[in-house]
């Protein structure tokens, strides 16, 4: 009898460890990888004249299933907004044009003519700070 209470003892313990690994290990963190944020910024390019991003933070709200990427440009507070998408896929696709609310803050960025979001934009000389990998 007192086998088999230490048993179920160490069965019980054994299965909330495994839950709580699981719990631990199964709610990682999301991020972008450096190619969609790169592709974020052309994005970004194609339609503003900026010389710098810097991710500020990516997360996916879990009441509305929408990912939010905060940036700011041109190292200037004044110039951070968050965008949501609904699929972290969409960060994948190099095209794209990227429309920065509150407008009235990003008017002064706005380029004269935008981009075809199909332009190949090279940003090799925008400063980019990425999210931690």
């Amino acid at each position: 009898m007192k086998k088999w209470k230490t048993l179920l003892a160490l069965g019980a313990v054994g299965i909330l460890v495994m839950l709580g690994g699981c719990r631990m290990f199964g709610d990682k963190e999301e991020t972008l990888t450096k190619e969609q944020q790169d592709n974020v910024v052309r994005w970004i390019a194609r339609g503003y004249d900026v010389h710098a991003v810097d991710f500020i933070s990516f997360s996916k709200d879990k009441s509305t299933g929408m990912y939010l990427l905060s940036f700011r440009l041109n190292s200037n507070k004044n110039y951070e907004t968050t965008i949501s998408i609904n699929e972290k896929e969409e960060f994948s696709q190099s095209d794209g044009i990227l429309g920065l609310n509150p407008i009235n803050r990003f008017r002064e960025l706005e380029k004269k003519k935008t981009l075809d979001k199909e332009y190949k934009i090279d940003i090799s000389q925008i400063e980019i700070t990425y999210l931690e990998e």
